[in-house]
């Protein structure tokens, strides 16, 4: 009687007798350089005692795994997003992961080929950067993909959030303003439905709410960023009855249109309107006079995402932590801010 031909271990039966997933048994074996000892050490005895032949996991490897990271943002244009990406990549590039790049410009048909191309290449992890939370169809898409995810100042469920503190920062920069004598401040800022600029408004709000001010709602002017609408908000804003003394912007190409409106317009800064302006660009810097600026450490902001990632792909089988990961804003004071000027306003 022929004996039964033995069937030979597969790296799903390492993955299960190990307890891990297929994609950390396929790292592991091909010689991963990102992978823990404690992990080495257990798929290693998962397949001794099963007899398998780790010449198998290489091949599984290249079917299963990229060595890719996707990750997106909604313009890379933007000056904030250079540097912290900037900063990823070089994490990745040390542990031999490639990032793959997506601009989507808030457009729901660029985020369904992101996810698209996240599936048909079968990447390791994500690394998404702020971006419209109203788009349903993208977070019910992100939701099916089941791979690690880092988020940078953006809410996803089952993500590792990493943010800066935006609150923070628009609370300080109000709360000097009004200091300074300021009660008609206005905010400048991106849609409500990105996480950023939702942080700052509540903190707008705080420092009034602290100083017992009533916040006027006409102050408050939410753009999308590249709409390229702050020149015409900013000269209704001036031209109002009760205009701002004060104005709080976006430190990109917004706060070019806010100088040149308060120009255009016949006034000057600090002497007429003060300006602070979120995020310390170029332009904040070789202004003249140079502009009180909210500042973070972007490169810092890029690093920790990048290293949160790859701490979550290599343990990929224990519970990860979900709590936010706080970076610090701090306000740098220059010469665009002054007392309210009492004679010559509206």
């Amino acid at each position: 009687m022929t004996k039964a031909r033995r069937t030979r271990p597969t790296i799903r039966d390492v993955a299960a007798e190990a307890g891990v997933s297929v994609s950390s048994v396929s790292r592991t074996l091909n010689g991963g350089i990102y992978t823990s000892a404690e992990l080495h050490a257990r798929i290693m005895r998962a397949v001794k005692r099963l007899g398998f032949e780790p010449d198998q996991a290489a091949q599984a490897l290249r079917s299963r795994a990229s060595n890719t990271i996707g990750c997106m943002v909604a313009d890379f244009s933007n000056p904030h997003y250079t540097g912290m990406v900037s900063a990823a990549e070089e994490e990745f590039q040390r542990a031999g992961f490639l990032l793959m790049l997506a601009a989507t410009k808030h457009e729901e048909a660029r985020e369904a080929a992101f996810l698209s191309a996240v599936r048909r290449r079968q990447m390791d992890g994500l690394l998404l950067f702020a971006g419209d939370n109203s788009h349903k169809d993208f977070m019910k898409g992100l939701a099916t993909l089941d791979l690690p995810c880092v988020t940078v100042d953006r809410e996803v469920p089952d993500s590792v959030p990493v943010r800066v503190d935006h609150r923070g920062g628009a609370l300080e920069a109000t709360r000097y303003l009004i200091g300074l004598g300021h009660r008609r401040i206005a905010l400048l800022t991106g849609s409500a439905a990105v996480l950023p600029s939702s942080e700052r408004l509540a903190g707008y709000r705080q420092a009034h709410q602290e100083a017992k001010i009533e916040v006027d709602p006409g102050l408050i002017r939410p753009h999308m960023q590249g709409a390229n609408t702050a020149f015409s908000s900013v000269c209704q804003l001036l031209q109002m009855t009760k205009s701002p003394t004060a104005i709080i912007s976006l430190g990109t190409s917004m706060l070019a249109e806010v100088l040149e409106a308060i120009t255009s317009n016949g006034l000057r800064y600090p002497q007429d309107v003060s300006i602070v302006c979120s995020g310390d660009t170029d332009l904040a810097r070789h202004a003249t006079p140079a502009i009180s600026a909210l500042s973070w450490d972007m490169n810092e902001v890029g690093r920790t995402a990048a290293r949160l990632l790859l701490e979550r792909i290599r343990d990929s089988d224990k519970p990860g932590s979900s709590a936010p990961v706080f970076l610090p804003t701090r306000l740098i004071l220059r010469h665009s801010c002054a007392a309210p000027a009492t004679r010559g306003r509206k």
